[in-house]
């Protein structure tokens, strides 16, 4: 799989990073307190909640595209 880039996003996107417990992908982002995004991958059954949030989230579910979103989100603070 090739590399993911943010380049050239609108910064209005907010980077999820992302973890698995069991059969749910959790998307967590790291400048909204509160957003969560949960994904079951054998039901196909997805979960949002925004908390506070208005920005647009977008995630993968890989370590190197967690990475490359962290890393974003410090260069912004």
């Amino acid at each position: 799989m090739g590399e993911l880039h943010f380049d050239g996003l609108p910064s209005d996107i907010h980077h999820c990073t992302s973890h698995r417990e069991g059969e749910w992908i959790t998307w967590r982002c790291p400048q909204c307190d509160g957003y969560e995004r949960r994904y079951n991958l054998n039901t196909g059954e997805m979960r949002v909640n925004r908390g506070n949030s208005e920005a647009q989230h977008t995630g993968m579910s890989t370590r190197e595209q967690n990475m490359e979103a962290l890393q974003r989100v410090t260069k912004l603070n």
